[in-house]
């Protein structure tokens, strides 16, 4: 029997009797002790305190402690907790994830271009595509906002917002530490300090170290590969300068220097002749060639490559919070430092010839200035805001395109293709040089917003929000052809700048036909700025500045507790209008490859629904199920290529996809207390593409994971049991277009199934 299934047989046959032997109309104070755990979820997604059942937008909610029982590898893991989340990697596990909250996101996989979905840590805006990857360790809570968000936020967001909410440091002192080892040489070590530095600072550091050597056979040379070496690092500080002076200090930071991801090749040509398209059957069942041949070989986890890939990242951001109380009045300033120096270096061909490598190399620097200025009484609360932030980016990247065949060339004619450099692919048929592009960008943002909550009557609240924001980007890029002893031979230069100047609003209305029960409609219209491409282009005309887009959502919510607490249902309805969706895509011709381009499509539509449900069926079992369903569509958009997509679904879209956990936990002594977990998460099909390319898209699936534990009834300790994946499922988490450069596509590999063992102590 398969050891994942046997596992996850044990728990379940762990889980149920116990689970089946409470009586469902067990005591009152037995019952009243399980409704105290369902409690109250405090948030503050509207900056401000509340509980998650009163606030009128669909938020998803975990705590730091439910985190650590899911057993999270980083923050790309959080899609398979949130109904309508899904996180693609276009350039593998460990960079920049392109993230997708009810079908908004981007597909872009430049370090220049940010998606529609914010990602924050604490009260700071991650600024940088680069790095909004991030371990998930010692955390308060994190909240997933849905729609958009502006009228509270200094960056406007078109799709929603993550935000990670740190631990921030306590009164007493207080420390711990995790291991975690488990198959594939892994290793996890995390931990934390925290407690009062004097009688008017208190302090918290935390840190996160992975290691792992991969769960991918390079058959080249019969290595791992995509192995993981990581630290993460915290240092927070809480300070009260008067009675109503106080504020809130942190510096944040990773260094990551790891073998880079591995791809799997997925050729599309003929094995016949290498040059006539293979049919989709035969692609999907790795019967296909690329351009030199090459089929990867059979094993989902097994590749065959040369070129050493590498990722190095060093991370580093800063962040002061100032509050200033003044009566009924709250002054706040957030002042934020970030830096990002990045290079990836990726075997692109996924092959063992020379045909295709690129290098990525990214460095950023970003300052931001946020003021708030929020009051409130019983039935009124307000927030006025103004925002600024300056940011700089600079890339440098490489791209070498077969250079297994510059011999050849060269022996053609020595003296017209010197060094076997041939752009044009003239001399055997197909290109053959070494392209670098170096760009700049440079963005500055101000914006002024509010928002006003009003209870009218005693069942009635309405909200108003309103946004003003300007985005100044200036973009250069300079192309050239390197070749070595022959010199740098420049193709283009660009220069541009973009203004672009929006207002955005919302409205809302909230009724409360009985306590702890919400209806809630609304409608809001974020924006998200236009800017540049800065890929890998082979000419200015290539270079086409896309647009601003907006999207308009509206959305109509429940929220009620049921049961008398035991039972909490949360859902929503969804419709979203964009207007000149910002969309990525692949083009052919003109260059000597393929070239990518950010685009508009003129409108495009999601909607939708979305159930949450939490219970407590019995005493010491927990249950949270999630369900989204998520229909969306390219409503008119014809490609640069002269593709007609309109009716196409948009990527990383699935029309249903769901999620639960179940714990359990059961004292099994006076001293011990003991807990076994499952959970699970089903994706529908989706498509990596916008031209719903069936090769280029993965079927739906379903991943389940388990974990068996004891710790002491105190807390000081614990230990478990755990396994990823049960069942070994396989998977592809995204997948690129390369097929008219080297006749392949690259398919990013899921994670296999995994068990290991984690420690833990408290004090």
């Amino acid at each position: 029997m398969n050891r994942s299934v046997f596992l996850l047989g044990a728990a379940v046959l762990a889980l149920a009797p116990a689970a089946m032997a409470q009586d469902p109309a067990a005591d009152t104070a037995e019952r009243q002790e399980d409704t105290a755990r369902l409690g109250t979820v405090v948030i503050t997604a509207q900056k401000r305190e509340q509980s998650l059942q009163d606030v009128g937008i669909s938020v998803t909610a975990y705590s730091g402690e439910q985190l650590d029982d899911a057993n999270l590898s980083d923050s790309n893991d959080l899609a398979r907790l949130v109904p309508g989340l899904n996180i693609g990697l276009p350039t593998g596990a460990g960079n920049q994830p392109a993230i997708f909250l009810r079908g908004i996101g981007l597909n872009d996989f430049a370090t220049n271009n940010l998606g529609p979905i914010g990602v924050y840590v604490d009260d700071l805006f991650i600024s940088s595509p680069g790095a909004q990857v991030m371990q998930v360790f010692d955390l308060e809570r994190v909240e997933v906002l849905k729609g958009p968000q502006g009228t509270l936020y200094g960056r406007n967001t078109t799709g929603g917002a993550i935000k990670f909410i740190t631990a921030r440091p306590t009164e007493t002192l207080e420390t711990g530490l995790t291991a975690q080892f488990a198959e594939f040489g892994t290793t996890k070590l995390e931990g934390y300090l925290s407690g009062p530095l004097s009688k008017a600072i208190r302090g918290r550091v935390a840190f996160q170290k992975n290691d792992s050597d991969g769960y991918i056979n390079n058959a080249f040379d019969g290595s791992d590969a995509a192995g993981t070496d990581n630290l993460s690092f915290r240092a927070l500080a809480d300070v009260d300068f008067a009675s109503d002076i106080s504020g809130e200090f942190g510096l944040y930071g990773s260094v990551v220097d790891q073998p880079g991801p591995r791809y799997r090749s997925q050729g599309v040509l003929s094995p016949l002749d290498a040059t006539t398209p293979c049919g989709t059957g035969a692609i999907l069942a790795n019967e296909c060639v690329n351009a030199v041949g090459f089929r990867n070989p059979d094993g989902f986890y097994t590749v065959d490559q040369n070129t050493p890939a590498s990722l190095e990242a060093d991370n580093f951001a800063a962040q002061a919070k100032l509050i200033w109380n003044i009566g009924e009045v709250s002054i706040t300033s957030i002042t934020g430092y970030q830096s990002l120096d990045k290079t990836f270096l990726e075997d692109s061909d996924s092959s063992p010839a020379n045909i295709l490598t690129v290098q990525y190399g990214v460095e950023s620097e970003d300052i931001s200035q946020e003021i708030q200025i929020a009051g409130g009484s019983d039935r009124l609360n307000w927030i006025l805001g103004g925002f600024y932030s300056s940011s700089s980016l600079d890339q440098d990247q490489r791209l070498d395109l077969y250079k297994e065949f510059r011999p050849l060339i060269e022996s053609v004619d020595p003296q017209a293709y010197p060094g076997g450099f041939d752009p044009d692919g003239a001399a055997i048929g197909v290109p053959a040089l070494d392209y670098r592009t170096v760009n700049k960008q440079d963005t500055t943002i101000y914006a002024a917003f509010g928002q006003l909550d009003y209870q009218f009557a005693e069942k009635w609240r309405g909200t108003v929000g309103l946004r003003h924001t300007t985005e100044d980007r200036d973009f250069t890029q300079e192309a050239s052809l390197v070749e070595a002893g022959l010199g740098v031979f420049p193709l283009f230069e660009f220069a541009d700048q973009q203004t672009d100047e929006e207002i955005s609003w919302k409205l809302g209305l909230d009724y409360l036909p009985y306590e702890n029960g919400l209806i809630y409609a609304s409608v809001a219209n974020g924006f998200k700025g236009g800017g540049y491409n800065g890929g890998f282009l082979f000419d200015a005309s290539e270079q086409k500045p896309y647009d601003p887009e907006t999207v308009t959502a509206y959305e109509l919510g429940l929220k009620t507790d049921l049961a008398d607490g035991i039972a909490r249902l949360n859902a929503a309805v969804f419709y979203n209008d964009y207007s000149d969706m910002q969309i990525f895509t692949v083009v052919s011709g003109g260059g000597p490859v393929a070239f990518q381009v950010l685009d508009n499509a003129a409108n495009a539509v999601t909607q939708g629904a979305e159930v949450e449900v939490t219970a407590l069926p019995a005493r010491g079992l927990n249950v949270s199920l999630g369900l989204a369903y998520l229909d969306t569509e390219l409503k008119d958009y014809r490609s640069d290529s002269g593709l007609d997509l309109s009716g196409n679904s948009l990527v990383q879209a699935p029309e249903w996809s769901a999620n639960g956990m179940l714990r359990y936990e059961r004292p099994v002594s006076a001293n011990l207390l003991s807990s076994v977990q499952i959970d699970f998460s089903y994706q529908d099909k989706v498509y990596f593409t916008s031209d719903n390319s069936e090769p280029l898209s993965q079927d739906a699936y379903w991943l389940w994971n388990a974990q068996v534990g004891v710790e002491s009834q105190s807390g000081r300790w614990h230990a478990a049991v755990f396994a990823r994946n049960l069942g070994g499922e396989e998977y592809y988490s995204h997948g690129f277009n390369l097929a008219d450069t080297i006749g392949a596509n690259q398919l990013m590999l899921g994670s296999p199934s995994q068990i290991g063992l984690e420690f833990g102590v408290r004090y």
